[in-house]
């Protein structure tokens, strides 16, 4: 990578998959992908609980990984390319800025949506 600032790409993933699970899954493969093509990062990921259930548990609604890029429209080729290779679900985006606008890309089990704006 280079001196500049990294970017980040939020990969959402409206998956009920766990820290350990999604490690294996999602950003091993993602991590190996980007060191090979040179593009950044994993940089972190986390998990979004649901409301809390009468007996106190909480099941997973989705989960995110956060990818640094000094190539935002190259990453985001390498990660529409991988993700549906590694089973992610309809519904998967990536968030990102471009020229300071809020955007998605958005999988549709098929396609991804390119360049939406993003709620």
């Amino acid at each position: 990578m280079s001196d500049s600032e990294p970017e980040l790409i939020y990969v959402f993933l409206p998956e009920s998959i766990g820290p350990m699970d999604r490690g294996d899954k999602y950003e091993d493969p993602i991590i190996d992908e980007l060191e090979r093509l040179g593009l950044g990062e994993v940089s972190g990921a986390g998990t979004s609980l649901g409301e809390e259930q009468p007996d106190g548990s909480r099941y997973i609604e989705s989960c995110g990984i956060d990818v640094d890029t000094n190539d935002v429209r190259a990453a985001r080729e390498a990660l529409r390319a991988i993700l549906p290779k590694l089973g992610c679900p309809k519904g998967t985006q990536l968030h990102y800025d471009m020229s300071g606008r809020e955007l998605q890309d958005e999988y549709n089990g098929e396609d991804w949506a390119l360049e939406q704006e993003r709620a």
